[in-house]
C-alpha cells in the first residue's frame, strides 16, 4: 500500500503568490481548498504530526510567527477578530489555520463555526490579493525571507 501524500508537506511547492513567509522552520501560505481571503496555513516545514512533536527551534518560533501572521492578517483585512485554530485530525502534519473573521460573519458562524464558511467563501484571486498584502506587511517587519518574493 502506497502512503497517502501529505497535503501540508506538498505546500513546500506552493506557488510564490500563495506564500506569505518562510524560514528554516515555518512557512505560511494560502492552501489549496482553503482559498478564503484572509485564511492561511501556518505550518512546520518538516513533517511532524503534533504540537508535542515540535523540536525546540520550532516550538520557540511558533508563538512569534503566529503573533506576527495574525497581526498582519488583521491589519490587511481590517478584521475585528483573527482566529488561530489547530485540530490535527484532517491533516496529520502540524499546522494552524489563521483566519480573519470579518464584521459580516453572523454570530452563529463565529468561533470554531467559522469553518462552515469555507465552502461558500472560496475566492482564489481575492485570497491571493490578501496574501500579497500580508506578505508585504510581514516583509516590512523582516518576518519573511527571499523565498516569498
Amino acid at each position: 500500500m502506497t502512503p497517502t501524500p501529505c497535503l501540508i508537506c506538498s505546500l513546500e511547492d506552493a506557488e510564490p503568490a500563495a506564500r506569505v513567509f518562510s524560514d528554516d522552520y515555518w512557512a505560511a501560505e494560502v492552501a489549496p481548498g482553503y482559498e478564503v481571503p484572509g485564511w492561511f496555513f501556518l505550518r512546520t516545514r518538516r513533517h511532524t504530526e503534533a504540537l508535542a512533536g515540535l523540536n525546540e527551534a520550532e516550538a520557540l518560533l511558533f508563538g512569534e510567527h503566529a503573533r506576527q501572521l495574525a497581526r498582519a492578517v488583521a491589519e490587511c483585512t481590517a478584521a475585528p477578530a483573527t482566529y488561530l485554530m489547530h485540530f490535527g485530525e484532517s491533516y496529520r502534519h502540524f499546522h494552524a489555520l489563521v483566519v480573519a473573521r470579518g464584521h459580516e460573519v453572523p454570530s452563529e458562524q463565529r468561533g470554531g463555526a467559522v469553518i462552515q464558511l469555507l465552502a461558500s467563501n472560496r475566492d482564489r484571486p481575492a485570497a491571493l490579493q490578501v496574501a500579497s498584502r500580508v506578505r508585504e506587511a510581514l516583509a516590512a517587519r523582516n518576518v519573511s525571507d527571499a523565498t516569498c518574493q
